[in-house]
């Protein structure tokens, strides 16, 4: 069943909507990944955003369905690498909103359900995107059901992604300029030593 999902920050200054939500347009994941786990300390939200193993809950949509409709001046980036994907949150109280490749264009957007008022754990998520299709960047050799659900989750993507694109052209809402796909706010980038600080946190 699809969904309108009102999105906010936690203090309520950055609101916005994600339309048409549902478990057949979207891909929902789990992922234990250095760069999830640094994130979340760098904002400080570590027991908001990940389970007692590390792990982030992660829907994956087409980010032509995501609006922000009030608060885009609190809207920040962060890069936990040089080569990562920007992490989109709000500055004002650490709330994160969807992470993006470094340029639009491409149609893909990961929202953390935290900014949809739900942890990522709970079962209002399941209910809302469907339930885990798999774990992404596994930090262990997985076992062969793992892997045969990794691999049909990649597919579930790729379709979805090819779908988005062909529905929608090239993606830019909401963080990037419409004609040059660059992003509307710089977004810094995480010093060596800041990393490491944040990585030496990430339980393995």
């Amino acid at each position: 069943m699809k969904q309108d999902v009102p999105v906010s920050c936690t203090c309520g200054k950055v609101k916005g909507v994600i339309r048409g939500l549902g478990a057949h347009n979207s891909n929902h994941v789990r992922c234990p990944c250095d760069g999830c786990q640094s994130y979340a300390q760098y904002l400080g939200r570590a027991d908001d955003m990940l389970d007692e193993r590390g792990f982030s809950n992660i829907f994956q949509i087409d980010p032509s369905t995501y609006e922000i409709h009030e608060g885009m001046e609190h809207v920040a980036g962060v890069r936990i690498t040089r080569t990562g994907p920007i992490r989109w949150y709000a500055d004002c109280c650490k709330t994160p909103l969807g992470n993006t490749l470094p340029r639009g264009g491409i149609a893909f957007l990961g929202v953390l359900p935290i900014c949809t008022g739900h942890k990522g754990t709970d079962k209002a998520v399941v209910d809302m995107v469907g339930p885990v299709r798999a774990i992404a960047n596994a930090r262990t050799p997985q076992p062969i059901g793992a892997r045969v659900k990794t691999f049909f989750m990649l597919m579930h993507l790729m379709r979805l992604m090819l779908l988005w694109r062909i529905r929608g052209g090239k993606s830019w809402k909401p963080f990037f300029d419409k004609e040059t796909l660059r992003p509307l706010k710089k977004p810094v980038t995480l010093s060596d030593a800041e990393r490491e600080a944040f990585e030496a946190k990430v339980i393995s």
